[in-house]
């Protein structure tokens, strides 16, 4: 994975984590928002979300470890995705 796309992976992370509602259970909600939708469907295509509807989804536990990361780069390895496809998987 090249540079450019940690540093935009990690920005739609941090964006995602900081302007969507996270509720208790969990779950992340984007407000029927495209670009919320937009975000789900890029985090997911890497592995950093699942999948729990449109509106909604969960960070993994690679989400999670990208999230942390994102504070903290230098001392732990970038979480790199599940998935070889490239981030061209979808979930629609």
């Amino acid at each position: 994975m090249e540079n450019r796309e940690k540093v935009a992976l990690t920005a739609l992370a941090r964006m995602v984590d900081q302007y969507l509602e996270k509720r208790p259970d969990g779950v992340i909600d984007n407000y029927a928002m495209s670009t919320g939708e937009s975000a789900f469907e890029a985090l997911y295509a890497y592995g950093y979300v699942e999948d729990a509807g449109v509106r909604f989804a969960r960070w993994t536990e690679l989400g999670e470890a990208l999230l942390a990361w994102s504070h903290f780069p230098n001392e732990n390895p970038f979480p790199a995705p599940i998935r070889g496809d490239g981030g061209k998987a979808s979930r629609r």
